[in-house]
């Protein structure tokens, strides 16, 4: 599979190059001012396939709810458990519900009732690991088989930054829409087995798959491992956090042979201040950067997005101003090797010069902290946001 791996990266390679002979099939775009996630639901005429961590936000409720009057079949695999969420999605309505859990049952219910499917991630038979406690942490929607969404952000007011719910704080988030068929036939492949619940080999779908532009936990290492090390001139990654030794240290390896790397991160002291461990993990994995010469940058609250104070959700890797990707996979092992994640590759030029703007805007901005900083909580003494979300 190692091997497999390296011929589909090598192939990607040779696409970037050959792109502008092609028609252009990936749109970028930034969540908070032009989310693409309720137009691409509208858009559906037949079916809508929804793979999500969270998805609480009203609107999209209400949007989807609508698909199903005008007779859209709708199936959903979601994540049952997730960090700080106090719904229990899938357990019969109660009294003690809070408003948006009411919402969140009602819309399993709506589903249901119109005959399509609504179904929590099987971790015992989908994680990487056996046995282990994975989470369905990949953003998705198919419409109509014909195109897919992949999204860095859960289906949540603070994701989209839906400011008529008056989150805390709105989030650096990215979509992808692709009307790239074999991305689009390869997304329904796996959305089909996570469906059924069933436990099968990622590695042979993707193996079989006819396009090299998707990355798939668990098996998503060694793609962005490949993608880091493949950086000739420039590399600069946004991310939740980097805690993944392997690779964090194809990143140290990237600054050792001369590259000039940038990594912005989420401040650490986004969900409270941070406990003895978390500081000396943090003094570990900067300190190690900044002998390597990676500059890092920490994203804090006084950064807006939308017009509000911000938050880094985005995970994102750009590699000689040309090549991207953008995904749900946070620099974590278990994000990396053991959940179910989703990704793609964008080389189309226009879209990555959007992905870049934001990412350089973001890097150079003074609102923003040095991570000795952060660990102090110097700038971003704030309390946690609504819900952690997505922090896997």
């Amino acid at each position: 599979m190692r091997l497999i791996q390296g011929w589909i990266f090598a192939g990607l390679l040779i696409f970037s190059q050959s792109i502008n002979a092609q028609a252009q099939l990936e749109t970028f775009y930034e969540n908070s001012s032009a989310s693409p996630l309720v137009n691409f639901l509208l858009s559906a005429h037949r079916n809508i396939d929804i793979e999500i961590y969270e998805m609480d936000d009203p609107f999209v409720h209400s949007t989807i709810v609508a698909a199903l009057k005008r007779g859209v079949k709708v199936r959903v695999v979601q994540e049952d458990r997730p960090v700080g969420a106090s719904c229990k999605l899938f357990e019969t309505a109660d009294k003690g519900d809070s408003k948006s859990c009411q919402s969140e049952k009602a819309l399993v219910a709506s589903v249901r009732q119109a005959g399509g499917q609504y179904v929590p991630f099987n971790h015992a038979a989908l994680c990487g690991k056996a046995g282990s406690h994975c989470f369905e942490h990949g953003k998705i929607v198919i419409v109509d088989d014909a195109k897919a969404l992949i999204s860095t952000g859960n289906f949540n007011s603070t994701s989209i930054c839906n400011k008529s719910e008056h989150p805390n704080n709105c989030n650096r988030d990215y979509s992808v829409v692709s009307q790239d068929s074999s991305v689009v036939s390869t997304l329904k492949v796996f959305f089909e087995k996570d469906l059924a619940g069933q436990a099968y080999d990622v590695g042979s779908v993707l193996a079989s798959s006819p396009t090299n532009k998707l990355t798939v936990s668990p098996l998503s290492l060694q793609p962005l491992v490949e993608l880091i090390n493949s950086a000739k001139s420039t590399l600069q990654i946004q991310n939740q956090y980097l805690n993944d030794p392997d690779m964090n240290q194809a990143i140290i390896n990237a600054a050792g042979r001369g590259v000039n790397v940038e990594v912005t991160v989420s401040s650490a002291c986004s969900f409270g201040t941070p406990t003895a461990s978390e500081n000396k993990k943090w003094q570990g994995i900067f300190g190690a950067f900044d002998a390597a010469g990676v500059k890092s940058h920490i994203f804090t609250r006084k950064m807006q997005v939308g017009g509000v104070s911000g938050y880094l959700h985005a995970k994102t890797i750009l590699v000689d101003g040309n090549l991207a990707w953008v995904g749900s996979v946070n620099g974590s092992t278990t994000s990396l090797s053991d959940n179910r994640e989703y990704g793609i590759f964008l080389v189309d030029a226009s879209e990555v010069q959007k992905l870049q703007s934001f990412m350089n805007q973001d890097f150079a901005d003074p609102n923003g902290e040095d991570w000795q900083d952060s660990l102090a909580c110097a700038n971003d003494p704030r309390p946690a946001p609504q819900k952690n979300d997505g922090f896997r």
